[in-house]
């Protein structure tokens, strides 16, 4: 396995690579995922992630999958609605400021139930109710489901951005739309 991870410096290069990662996963040709015992031994020497991924933690989303990335390649952060609460900003605070990785990704995607559940009157378990009362502002208002995901997108990618670890590592955010049907990633 070859560790593109250490050549990336810049958010574009890690852009392409994402980009290049899900064009392989789409047209199923994607990398080979037996990690060797040289591999995990170089893995447990640390981890030097081009990409920050914050996600859904919906099953059908694993963006090591979508992006067609090795272990060790993208830092991950995942909450039902992809959110930026405390704990998700001090990963990414985290992996920004200690682990220098140049490009944040916020990546929604079709059919989120979190979204869904913000959409429709109701009431929740006291901790997915905390979700969706997160949500439910972002999306006040809008009928169409993908278009509350990508307002929810947008939110947080905005969010991030006026992080002052984030501003100050100049680190790269942007939005992301995953089709769980095409398996693209839109930019």
């Amino acid at each position: 396995m070859a560790d593109t991870s250490k050549l990336v410096h810049t958010w574009q290069t890690a852009l392409q690579h994402l980009k290049d990662g899900n064009k392989r996963h789409i047209e199923s040709k994607t990398i080979t995922r037996n990690i060797t015992l040289e591999e995990r031994e170089i893995l447990e020497s640390g981890q030097e992630p081009f990409a920050i991924i914050v996600t859904c933690s919906d099953s059908r989303v694993s963006p090591e999958i979508y992006f067609d990335q090795q272990l060790g390649h993208i830092f991950v952060i995942r909450n039902a609605g992809n959110i930026a609460d405390s704990t998700a900003l001090g990963s990414i605070e985290f992996a920004a400021e200690y682990l220098k990785s140049p490009l944040i990704v916020v990546v929604g995607h079709s059919n989120c139930g979190a979204v869904i559940g913000a959409l429709k009157e109701g009431k929740y378990s006291e901790n997915l109710q905390a979700i969706i009362d997160t949500i439910r502002p972002v999306v006040k208002g809008i009928k169409a489901t993908d278009e509350a995901i990508h307002a929810n997108i947008a939110h947080v990618v905005n969010i991030i951005k006026e992080n002052k670890v984030v501003q100050k590592m100049e680190t790269m955010v942007i939005g992301a739309y995953y089709n769980i049907k095409s398996g693209e990633v839109l930019f």
